[in-house]
Parts: C-alpha cells; sequence; structure tokens
C-alpha cells in the first residue's frame, strides 16, 4: 500500500539530468499502456479446487492467459470452445522468459471466466500470468438465484485460483512471480474483490437476516455462516484490487473502506445497477492510496466483451474506447501494485489525459 500511495500521490522529480529523458506526461502513459505489449498471447483451460468447510468441495474452471514469444500456433477459443479468442491468443503456447506477476479475475453474476478476455489478453501481453474462474453454481450455465453459500465461497474462489497460479507444477505456474498479486472482478466479481481484500460486512446487515424474506445474501443464512462473514473473508496476499462497476455495496456499508490493499474502483456513468459511487464514499477517507476512475459514458456491460451488445443507452461509449480505457488503467494499477513508477503521472492527474473518463483521488 505505501508503494502504491507513493506512486499515486507522486514527489517531483526534479530537472532530468543532462542526456536523461523527460518524464512521460500522463497523456504519454495512458496511449502507452493502452497499446498492445510486447508478446503474444498463450491460453489454456485448466481446473483447480478447495473445500469449504461448511460446504464442502468446490470444483473449478480456470481459463489461463500468460505471455509467449510464439508467433503462430493454433488459434484459441473460450469458453468451452464457443467464444473466438483476439487474434494473436495461441493455444497451449510456450511460455516468455521471465518471471511473470499473477493477475486474478472475478467474473460477475451469472457470467463465465473469460467474460471479459480483452482485459486479460491485454495484461498478459504485458507480461502478467491471468487466471479467472468460473465461480461454480453462478455461471452463465447455471440458474439466476444467488444464494448465502455463493457470497461465501468467491473470495475463496479466487484464493484458489492465486494458489494454483503459485503452484510451480508446469512451466507456464513455474514462471510466476509471487510478488504483489492483484485481484480484478466485474459486478458481483467487485464484491468479491472487497470481500477478499478484507472489507468488514456491516453487522446491521448480518443482523437483518434474520428478518429478511428475500435478500439472496440471507436466503440460506446459518448461524455458523454469519460467524464467518462477520470474522471476514479477506486473503492477506492480494497487494491490490481493481473492482469493475462493484455491486453489492450493503453488505459492506462503511466497512467497505475496511482494506488491507489499495483499491482502484471504477464505475459506469450509465450503469444503473453499480455501486462504485457508494463503493467510494466509503474509500475516500479510508486511505489516500484508493482511487476511484468513472467512466461517463459506461454501462454495466462495458466492463466485459459484450459491450454494446447487452445493453442499450444513448451516449453508451463505444465498446473499443472502452476497452482503451480499461486496458491502461487497470495495467497502470496493477504495474503501481508492485512499485513501477513509470506510471506515477496517470495515476496522479485529475481527472486524467482520456475524454470521458474521470480519475479521482484523495480530497477530490
Amino acid at each position: 500500500m505505501i508503494a502504491l500511495l507513493a506512486l499515486a500521490c507522486g514527489s517531483d522529480p526534479g530537472t532530468p539530468a543532462l542526456g536523461e529523458a523527460e518524464p512521460e506526461t500522463a497523456a504519454q502513459v495512458f496511449a502507452r499502456l493502452a497499446a498492445p505489449g510486447p508478446h503474444a498471447v498463450g491460453y489454456r483451460e485448466d481446473s483447480a479446487g478447495w473445500t469449504d468447510p461448511d460446504v464442502g468441495a468446490r470444483d473449478l474452471r480456470l481459463a489461463v492467459w500468460w505471455p509467449t514469444d510464439d508467433t503462430s500456433g493454433t488459434e484459441a477459443s473460450y469458453w468451452h470452445g464457443a467464444v473466438a479468442a483476439g487474434p494473436g491468443v495461441w493455444a497451449d503456447a510456450s511460455v516468455a522468459p521471465g518471471a511473470h506477476r499473477v493477475v486474478v479475475f472475478s467474473h460477475g453474476h451469472q457470467g463465465y471466466a473469460e467474460n471479459s478476455s480483452f482485459l486479460a489478453e491485454h495484461l498478459a501481453s504485458w507480461g502478467f500470468l491471468v487466471v479467472a474462474p468460473d465461480h461454480t453454481g453462478n455461471t452463465a450455465l447455471d440458474g439466476s438465484e444467488r444464494q448465502t453459500e455463493i457470497y461465501l465461497q468467491r473470495p475463496g474462489d479466487v484464493s484458489a485460483a492465486l494458489s494454483w497460479a503459485l503452484d510451480p507444477a508446469d512451466p507456464v505456474r513455474a514462471s510466476a512471480d509471487p510478488s504483489a498479486p492483484v485481484l480484478l472482478g466485474h459486478s458481483f466479481g467487485g464484491y468479491t474483490v472487497f470481500a477478499a481484500l478484507g472489507a468488514r460486512f456491516d453487522p446491521a446487515a448480518l443482523d437483518g437476516c434474520a428478518a429478511a424474506t428475500d435478500d439472496p445474501f440471507c436466503a440460506t443464512m446459518t448461524p455458523a455462516l454469519t460467524a464467518r462473514f462477520a470474522a471476514g473473508l479477506g486473503d492477506p496476499r492480494w497487494a491490490a484490487g481493481v473492482a469493475m462497476a462493484p455491486g453489492d455495496f450493503g453488505r459492506f456499508g462503511d466497512g467497505a473502506g475496511d482494506l488491507g490493499a489499495p483499491m482502484f474502483a471504477i464505475g459506469g456513468g450509465l450503469d444503473p445497477g453499480g455501486d462504485a459511487s457508494d463503493y467510494w464514499s466509503a474509500l475516500q477517507p479510508a486511505d489516500p492510496a484508493h482511487r476511484w476512475l468513472r467512466i461517463d459514458g459506461a454501462g454495466h456491460q462495458s466492463f466485459t466483451d459484450f459491450s454494446g451488445l447487452l445493453e442499450s443507452f444513448e451516449g453508451l461509449i463505444d465498446a473499443e474506447e472502452g476497452f482503451r480505457i480499461l486496458d491502461a488503467y487497470v495495467l497502470a494499477a496493477a504495474l503501481a501494485a508492485d512499485g513501477d513508477a513509470t506510471v506515477a503521472s496517470l495515476l496522479a492527474t485529475f481527472p486524467g489525459p482520456a475524454p470521458g473518463a474521470s480519475l479521482v483521488g484523495p480530497a477530490e
């Protein structure tokens, strides 16, 4: 957290010494990070599992992306082969030399592991190992109902995905750099990010389950599960979180600001269901390392591969422009979590260089 705070707030680097290049402006950093990275992308499906002490065994399908220097191969496809991957994404490619930091992605309610593949591909092209679990029982192949257990299991799912990535059982995972893993999520996955980074559940929300009749969070609540929520679901291994269009703010209230790592929250100005502004109200006084990015023309699906396809609003941002903004800022947050000073100007420039997007920081 200290490293990200120092980068984001920045200090005057002074006048460059003779022969040194001028520091990049925020606009230059944005343009650099919005462009694809130096690598092509490898992809495969895999699996992981863990055992919840109250609910039982969890089997998770994983989508995995990594940087490769391969220039050809078998074109990858996603979600059981139903969706084509982007150009330059090769199935079972070799892994590029070097150590690759880990990003874990949590999909939204009734989503699937690859439903924000544009971001996973971009991060992998810049050298990250990206792992995304299907949240079993809460995917596009499952029903729309939620029960208490999925709120409990999601943070465990992403912890299991991180543990899988850090197990050097094959060449891809052996390349993983265990320092500064980042958790990224959308919608219900945004809730997952907050819970996994240690957000404190609102005691009143937990107590209210005794009288709730139609709240899915309370649907199958038991005293044992209530105690686990009250104790917190955080994993101290996460170095930073990025929550896109996060929902379920009412589970935490002011406790959303009680985190163990910096949070980069992103909201859409045309998102009728996201709680990003409420989350920011809790984050702002808690720690000056936190950031909020508002994309004025973004709807709820603008953070997924279905941008512009599943919703239609006047003024909805063009999908590719929205992807460009997200590619740059999410990458900046991931790089800053490990102390990369080259992104400092972008994270300390308010409102920022991207038209239609406003970055908010301390006291803003």
